[in-house]
């Protein structure tokens, strides 16, 4: 199964928008949307630790790399005075990205393309910040795509990455999780392997954070509130990713507890090669 059918052939779009409609007639909130849009470990608290950060970068134009179905873009655009960009390889979520953007309120038409991270359709120089959330886990050739981010960042350009990497004991791994169906979708590496990649396509790596004993605890609560409110009209990662949902937020504990996978938050700087 190629990445792009794993993350979209669960998806009826029809019949989600149209639960959407009924559901928030107004138009949902982005904290209303968030069971079903931030599909990351961490949910949308680790989204705001992201902007938080942005704040203090200020950048005039930010690339989201793998920006699903909008749950992060739409957090962005809150911000009118930045532009943001979205590119995916999963066309089917570009769609339903835009869709569900038009239904929140105020209404947004999200700037996304459908795109390979290792081949991005923008001239040298072109962002102020480009971010990972969990999105480099599915791109085989890690160098390939960050020579591709140090080529449209500009000179100064900040790359924050908050992203599952592979930890101490890959044998342990569990599948299916929400990135992977199995082993050829999944393309975790070290964090050793990430900085020195990061370092070789001249990237300075000013903060890196092991958010794995924080990403446990969300996702044992996560699990927690699923049991509660079993039901298919809730809205769910399961109207993303499927009915192995049920399995992939266990796969993601175990894994967690097992130190197949680790959670780590970085933020980068470009510098002179």
């Amino acid at each position: 199964m190629d990445i792009d059918q794993h993350y979209s052939h669960h998806t009826d779009e029809t019949f989600l928008l149209q639960q959407l409609r009924e559901r928030y007639p107004d138009g949902p909130s982005l904290y209303q949307l968030a069971p079903l849009d931030q599909l990351h470990i961490g949910g949308i608290k680790a989204s705001e630790k992201l902007l938080l950060q942005l704040e203090q970068l200020k950048p005039a134009r930010i690339l989201e790399i793998g920006s699903g179905i909008g749950g992060l873009m739409r957090m962005l655009t809150t911000n009118k005075s930045t532009e943001v960009v979205g590119i995916d390889i999963t066309h089917r979520f570009n769609r339903l990205n835009r869709a569900i953007s038009q239904l929140t309120a105020p209404a947004t038409s999200p700037d996304v393309l459908t795109c390979d991270a290792r081949q991005l359709p923008f001239v040298d120089n072109s962002f102020d910040c480009i971010i990972f959330q969990h999105s480099l886990l599915n791109i085989p050739h890690t160098d390939l795509c960050l020579q591709e981010c140090r080529r449209v960042l500009n000179s100064q350009g900040s790359l924050l990455l908050h992203e599952v990497l592979q930890g101490p004991n890959p044998d342990s791994m569990r599948y299916p999780v929400p990135w992977a169906s199995g082993a050829t979708q999944s393309h975790l590496i070290t964090f050793e392997a990430m900085r020195d990649l990061l370092q070789q396509n001249n990237f300075q790596l000013e903060r890196a954070e092991n958010w794995s004993d924080e990403a446990l605890q969300w996702r044992q609560r996560q699990a927690k509130k699923e049991d509660s409110v079993k039901s298919t009209s809730n809205l769910s990662p399961a109207k993303i990713l499927g009915k192995t949902f049920s399995q992939m937020g266990p796969n993601v504990i175990a894994n967690l507890n097992a130190g197949a996978v680790e959670v780590w938050q970085l933020s980068c700087h470009g510098q002179k090669g």
